[in-house]
């Protein structure tokens, strides 16, 4: 008999189930939707099968009986081609949605497979040449045809949305399919369209299905791809759970001091699986993650690590466990992931034992991350703007420079808070890309506007702590200054004592590459925080600003006029300019005028002003 090619396949099927029901799996939708593909393969392969074993011995057997076996067969072809449609789609829709697709498919295939039962069918057979011909046979080939285009046809437009290895996967099954189909046409005596079934099986087996490529082994526990594809049908399905990160402070430093690291994230994971019956996860940063339906096990889980860690201080130290009740509060694991890092950064005290998060933390992470995306998008959409406070020259009473102060413009027009903004970029980066926005900004007013007719010497641009750290910080300066073809002696650079303090060397060398350029450096926020006189010694700066703290506090008791009285000798005895800031009232000024503090700078004349306003106001008090 011609089977050896099938049972070929269903051993190749058998092989398949019997691995698939020994694997740890997750128990995902789509493994379930595999698992009926997989059963109906085989069906379709023992029926294939059956049916040359029948036609063998129709001569023995009722014809209804054979006829009924080879209808079953072919009305079994349809089932598997439709089940690679139905499997592409589950990355189209939500389980609930897809669910009930799949019933309005599978309805439609049940009634073309009836109608496929009662429709006759002719049976050929001499030597090993075995095949069935007939209205029923043309009724499947069209039904199938359908079935294979619809899947290559989604394939192929939703490509951009589908999961791209499960589209590759299932494209390539059609594809041996079709081949398969077209050589059993050519040869009748090659049966190899069930074989196809079990091939294309196999091709989602090692792309997709293998529960093998979920796991990490090394650890015993799933891996980071397996957590992504798990959380996103738990938040899919709405479905409550909560999750447990244990992490370690520095695992290299851990493998410096003689521990096996391996060993200890296979102890945590061992505990985690034992203590809560999770699903037990190793992220792509090595972290432990636990995820369950309770969070009171999640606790005795935590407990139970630092027991085990109890009498070991190294992994006592480094160890931090944070429990998240309510796993819905995020959209996916990536926003979870970035929520647990915020938690270690924001509550690195708080993590000595283990750090329950609640809604308080939360929200203060959401703040924070709407805070960022505003940020990338006000770049992008060009709505970070400078606004300009005067600053009053003394001795030549007008107002000769000004500060630039970043903002940014909501969508709607209004200016977001830069005490709810500027701390968060220092904080993540985007500080950097706002400062040269800024300084970009400052150099293209410059250019454009006559400086010397508005009766303005400079402009004083904002240098952050980490801009000050950045080696190439005098090359980017200085090339944005030449694209606009500005004198760099338009342009004072402030820069604080905590920066100065964090990457001095770095600091020293951008001064004196950027001075030699053209710049002039100012010295911001002097008499605030670790203050020190030998920052002005050593720092190349040629304007000291009184911190607003320093200027408030010599209305307030004589000490500080005493500390004051000597800033002002020791800064002009060095050549040095002063700027005092937060002057507010006339008492104010004429306090700083009267010690001889050189420059004004404050609300007592002007706020930080739009582009157009500071100009017309620059014009009207410049005369």
């Amino acid at each position: 008999m011609n089977i050896q090619v099938q049972v070929c396949g269903l051993i190749i099927m058998l092989f398949l189930f019997v691995f698939y029901k020994s694997s740890n799996t997750l128990k995902l939708y789509t493994e379930k939707v595999f698992h009926q593909a997989m059963y109906t393969s085989m069906l379709c392969l023992s029926l294939d099968i059956l049916s040359v074993v029948v036609i063998q011995y129709r001569s023995a057997l009722p014809i209804l009986f054979v006829e009924a076996i080879c209808k079953l067969y072919i009305i079994t072809l349809v089932w598997v081609s439709m089940y690679a449609f139905v499997y592409v789609l589950t990355d189209l829709f939500s389980e609930e949605r897809h669910i009930r697709w799949s019933r309005i498919i599978k309805g439609i295939v049940l009634a073309q497979s009836i109608l496929v039962y009662i429709l006759p069918i002719g049976i050929f057979a001499e030597g090993r040449v075995v095949y069935t011909y007939g209205d029923a046979v043309l009724a499947v080939y069209g039904s199938v045809a359908v079935y294979i285009l619809a899947t290559l046809v989604t394939i192929g437009v939703r490509f951009k949305v589908l999961n791209k290895r499960r589209a590759a996967a299932v494209a390539l099954w059609m594809l041996v399919y079709i081949c398969a189909a077209i050589i059993q046409f050519m040869n009748n005596e090659l049966l190899l369209v069930g074989f196809a079934s079990a091939i294309g099986l196999l091709i989602l087996f090692v792309v997709m299905e293998n529960p093998e490529a979920n796991l990490d082994r090394r650890i015993g526990c799933f891996n980071a791809y397996a957590l992504s594809e798990y959380i996103g049908k738990l938040l899919e399905k709405k479905k409550s759970f909560s999750v447990m990160e244990v992490s370690f402070k520095d695992l290299e430093y851990l493998e410096e001091h003689g521990v096996f690291v391996d060993q200890v994230l296979r102890n945590v994971v061992a505990l985690s699986s034992r203590d809560t019956k999770g699903k037990v996860f190793k992220d792509i940063n090595s972290n432990i993650v636990v995820i369950t339906e309770n969070d009171l096990v999640l606790q005795n889980a935590a407990e139970s690590i630092l027991s085990n860690f109890a009498e070991d201080n190294l992994l006592r130290k480094n160890i931090k466990i944070i429990i998240l009740r309510d796993g819905m509060s995020f959209p996916n694991m990536d926003e979870m992931s970035r929520f647990f890092t915020f938690l270690r950064q924001s509550y690195s005290k708080e993590l000595d034992g283990i750090l329950l998060a609640d809604d308080t933390m939360i929200a203060k992470y959401m703040e924070k991350y709407i805070v960022e995306e505003k940020i990338d998008a006000a770049l992008k959409e060009d709505r970070v703007e400078v606004f300009f406070q005067p600053i009053y020259s003394n001795a030549e009473e007008s107002f000769t420079s000004a500060e630039a102060l970043v903002r940014i413009r909501e969508v709607d027009g209004s200016l977001m808070s830069p005490g709810a903004f500027i701390p968060v970029a220092e904080s993540n980066g985007q500080i950097v890309e706002l400062g040269e926005r800024v300084f970009e900004l400052v150099c293209k007013f410059i250019k454009e506007q006559d400086m010397d007719a508005l009766g303005l010497h400079y402009i004083e641009v904002n240098l952050s702590v980490i801009q000050c750290q950045m080696t190439n910080l005098a090359e980017q300066l200085i090339a944005i200054a030449e694209k606009y073809q500005v004198n760099p002696a338009q342009i004072n650079l402030e820069i604080t004592e905590t920066g100065s303090i964090s990457a001095r060397n770095v600091l020293l060398r951008n001064m004196e590459n950027l001075i030699a350029y053209g710049f002039s450096f100012s010295l911001d926020d002097f008499g605030k925080g670790e203050s020190n006189l030998m920052y002005v010694v050593e720092m190349p700066v040629s304007i000291v600003k009184l911190d607003y703290d320093m200027s408030k506090a010599y209305f307030n008791t004589e000490r500080a006029k005493h500390v004051l009285k000597a800033v002002v000798g020791m800064a002009h005895g060095m050549k040095l300019k002063l700027v005092a800031e937060g002057i507010e009232t006339i008492e104010e000024l004429e306090g700083m005028h009267q010690e001889g503090i050189d420059y004004i700078q404050g609300y007592y004349y002007s706020r930080p002003i739009p582009e157009v306003e500071f100009i017309e106001f620059v014009k009207q008090q410049n005369g």
